[in-house]
Parts: C-alpha cells; structure tokens; sequence
C-alpha cells in the first residue's frame, strides 16, 4: 500500500466524501484514482471551495477536506481561512508542496506553506516523511474537531504520494465534559433578581439551542444574542428574546444595566467594532461566562468563567436552576411595529419591505445566510427565526464567505431550504460560487440587496466623520450587471425593481427545486448606524 492509498483508505474509514478544491500541478499526484465514493467538488477558485467546506462542516458537524494549490492557492484562501478560523469551522487543509528533491533551489510554485497558514489555523504542520501521511492526516482530523474547533494545515509535498505507506491509523479522542463548578451558577442565578442571558454562535454550534431555551424558560429571564454573532443561538421569534447586543460599549452598557446577573455562552465577553472607552460592564452587574475556549475564558471582564462542553453546561443548569414564577411577555406590539414598518418601505423598495416579505414566507426550517451588511441589523429584526431554523453568517466581518458557505450548506443539509440574503457589493467577491451551485446542484435562494453602493462604509462615515460624505471615494459601486453574470454561469436570475414583482418572486424562487438569483433594487438610503 502507497500513500495515495492509504489516505484513500483513511478517508473512507472517516467518513469523507467531499473533497473540496480547485486541481493544480502539485495536488495530481494525490488526485490520481481518486475513488469513485468521493466527489470531488470544484471551485473556480480556492477561496470558494474553502468557503463550501466551511458551511459545509458547520452545518454537518464533521470535519471537511479541502485541498489547496501551493503557495499561490493558499494565498487565493487566506481571506476565507481567516474565517474559518474565527467561525470555529472543522476544516482539514491539505496544500501540495512542491517536490523535496528540489525544494532547496525554491522551484516555481513553492513557498513557506507553514508559515503562511500558521496565523490563520489552529495548527500547521509540514509533513517530513512520507509514510508519516495518514498519521498527520488523523492528527489533523482530531485537532480540527476538539473545541474550540478550526482549521488545520498540512504541507504535503507532491512526490510523497507513491512512497510506501506505514498503515491506516483510527484513534479514539474523546473531548472535554461539562465545566466543573457549575454550583456557583446555579447559585448566582438563583439569587439575581433581574438575570439575563447573552448567547453566542458557540450554543448553535454545539447543538444547544434547545438547552438554551429551556435555561431561558425555566427563569423566565430576557436574552440577547451576543454582538454580531455569526450562528443562531435562540429562537429569534421567542417570548423572551430581546435582540442582539450592538458591539458598541455604550449601547452594551445600556442595555445591560437593568440586570443584577449576566451569563454569557458560547461568546467572548464583548465582541467591539468600533473602539469606545468604558468598562464592559455596568458598575454593580455581576457576570458569568460559560465557554469551550480557554483564551476567551481567560480574558472575560466578569467573576467567574467556565471552560467545557457547552451543550452538556446548559442541560446541567435548566435542571438545576429552581423554577420561577412569571408571566410570558406578549411580542404582539413589536410584531405590528414591523408590519407597519415594512408597509411603509414598500412604496421605496426599502429593505424593510423585502426582508418582511421574505420572513412571511420563509419555510420553518430554513437556513439564513447573511451577508447584506449594511441591511444586516434589518434581516435580525424582520426575519424572526423559530427553533427549527438556523442563521449563519462571518465571524470574522469579512466578504465573500456567504455565498459559497450557502451551497456547502445545502450540500450538508439537502432537506433544507437555504436562504443567502447578500449585498451587491459582497456578492462580487464571490460571484463564481453560482457556478458550483449549478454544478452541485445546490438549490440555493441568493436574494440580492443591490444598493449600488458600500452603504455600511457610507453609514460609517456619516456616523464618524459628518460632512464628508460627499467627499470619499470608493463607495458607490453603479453599472454592475448580476443577472447576466448569474445566467453565464447557468443560473436562474431576475431583477426585480417592483414591489409587485418582489411579493410574486421570492415565493415561487422558494419552491424552485435549482438554484435562482434574484437582484432586488432597493431604496439606496444610508441607513443609521447606531
């Protein structure tokens, strides 16, 4: 057994069949009778194959392999693997090297992989002999899944793939329990008067939103999303949920203030963009932290942090936790508030109208891909997700992640219909994720917010430095044709410039069975920032 073989071999006992890449010179010795059981699944760049591994172990839970192409490909995947990084996304990275015999005369191609992928994973690593291949492979596999989970690299130089293999490894690792001292919370919530939650994507990403709103239920407490959380962490359109926290101190500090005890899961202790002085707490507010990463616990602002499993953390307080008397909110009033705001856009096009209409007849278990950015605030408030749906967006605040994570997470989850709500201006940065979703046959609903602009920077500016607006460049992107872009690569694609045509479109693009792009043109108002 070669080497080639034997990771074919290890892969089949893992459960791989999805290899994600775009092929170069130095990945065909290990593409070389790959087996039938495995697709390889194509991007027309690197950045957009590591995206589609990204949703798709998100979405999936296990590890995905993705194969890059030397230092040029890598380089292409940095932005996108900075992401994932942040998105705490299991990924397994393999990069060819270019062949040891000539590696010292710096061959086309060939570069310090390592130090390149070193700031951006969770661990690097070149492999120095060949028979060490699948070793490092399962090494690698581990690494990526034990929490906080994230990407891995491997180096693997191009002509160890025919050399002797030392076997197929499978090792048994069983990640951290339950935090220890749970006692202490059980006591602080039971004592606080006024007690609140913050969430984070580490909940959704542990499978504990249900954990979580039972937490929630059994001390009828208010909860927020933590700022800019990139993963559904509860039920958006639950009694007890009270909206995300802007990452801004003022706002934190705002907001917070009415509570005696706060627990944050599953998030730093605070998410900030941009800078403002101040602690990050209110003077007199106690706070907890419960998290599966030790470097998030061990820079916390609170008394107390937890470091394990976050799912089984939640399960152990909901029992734990004595029941309380109270009264479920009603959110009737806030829920004609929106109605009403959506009515009043409609006559402009305003995002309002066209999330809400995409709320009104978005199926209960659909998935949420946003990056719309400057109408991102709009879709957490329009768009009220239930228990069975999900949202996901970039941890890491960068572009060009959203579309082709939707089309790995239609393939993770083909049973759910996939929603990406993105701007025009985030959409250029991966338009060629269209292309695989024709490929993959990935139904997709890409539904377009075309301002024609970078409206975030525009609100940014107007919010910090009054009166230029008019003045910095670089913020109006015009003439940007995304449906002819869309159908050259064999996708589905309307404009949309209507009401009329908004309310008939994205009900029918819903129950299309293939993917569809839809640019609506919406009011170009520079939206508030704060």
């Amino acid at each position: 057994m070669n080497v080639r073989q034997a990771t074919f071999e290890w892969m089949a006992r893992r459960g791989v069949r999805h290899l994600f890449g775009n092929p170069g010179s130095t990945e065909l010795p290990f593409l070389v009778g790959l087996p039938d059981e495995v697709r390889y699944v194509l991007a027309l760049q690197e950045s957009i194959a590591l995206a589609m591994a990204d949703g798709y172990a998100q979405a999936s839970g296990k590890p995905a392999l993705i194969n890059l192409h030397v230092a040029p490909g890598l380089g292409n995947a940095m932005g996108v693997l900075f992401t994932a990084l942040k998105n705490r996304a299991p990924l397994i990275v393999t990069c060819g090297q270019q062949d040891t015999r000539h590696i010292f005369h710096e061959p086309l191609l060939s570069g310090d992989l390592v130090g390149m992928a070193r700031p951006v994973t969770k661990w690097a690593y070149e492999v120095q002999h060949a028979e060490d291949v699948p070793n490092v492979l399962e090494q690698a596999y581990h690494i990526a899944l034990t929490p906080p989970r994230g990407p891995v690299f491997v180096s693997i130089p191009m002509n160890f793939w025919d050399a002797p293999a030392g076997g197929v490894p499978r090792r048994e690792v069983h990640a951290p329990g339950a935090p220890q001292g749970l006692e202490r919370l059980v006591h602080a919530l039971s004592q606080a008067q006024r007690p609140a939650l913050v969430l984070g994507a580490g909940v959704g990403g542990a499978g504990a939103v249900r954990e979580a709103v039972a937490l929630a239920e059994r001390i009828g407490c208010a909860v927020y999303h933590a700022p800019l959380n990139s993963r559904m962490a509860f039920p958006t359109n639950h009694p007890l949920y009270e909206g995300m926290l802007l990452p801004a101190v003022p706002r934190i500090l705002q907001t917070l203030s009415q509570h005696d005890f706060v627990l944050v899961v599953g998030a730093p202790m605070f998410l900030l963009y941009p800078y403002f002085p101040g602690a990050l707490l209110p003077p007199g507010v106690r706070a907890g932290l419960i998290t599966d990463d030790l470097m998030e616990a061990s820079r916390m602002p609170g008394e107390m942090a937890f470091v394990g499993d976050i799912r089984s953390a939640l399960a152990y307080l909901a029992e734990q936790v004595p029941q309380r008397e109270y009264t479920m909110p009603s959110r009737a009033v806030e829920e004609a508030r929106r109605r009403s705001e959506a009515t009043r856009a409609r006559a402009k096009m305003g995002a309002f109208f066209v999330l809400h209409t995409l709320a009104r007849h978005l199926p209960p278990n659909a998935v949420i891909v946003d990056e719309a950015v400057s109408s991102s605030l709009c879709l957490r408030e329009f768009v009220r997700l239930g228990i069975d749906n999900d949202y996901y967006t970039s941890a890491s605040g960068g572009l060009g992640w959203a579309m082709p994570a939707s089309v790995g997470l239609k393939m993770a989850q083909p049973e759910r219909p996939v929603v990406c709500v993105i701007g025009d201006g985030s959409a250029m940065y991966s338009i060629q994720a269209l292309w695989s979703a024709r490929e993959e046959n990935a139904p997709v609903l890409f539904l377009v917010l075309n301002n024609r602009a970078y409206n975030i920077l525009k609100s940014f500016t107007m919010a910090f430095y009054p009166g230029t607006e008019k003045g910095v460049q670089g913020l109006d992107v015009p003439h940007l044709d995304l449906v002819a872009l869309a159908q050259g690569m064999g996708i589905h694609a309307e404009r949309l410039t209507t009401p009329e045509a908004v309310e008939e479109a994205i009900p029918r693009a819903l129950q299309l069975n293939q993917p569809v792009l839809l640019d609506v043109t919406i009011d170009p108002t520079v939206p508030s920032l704060f």
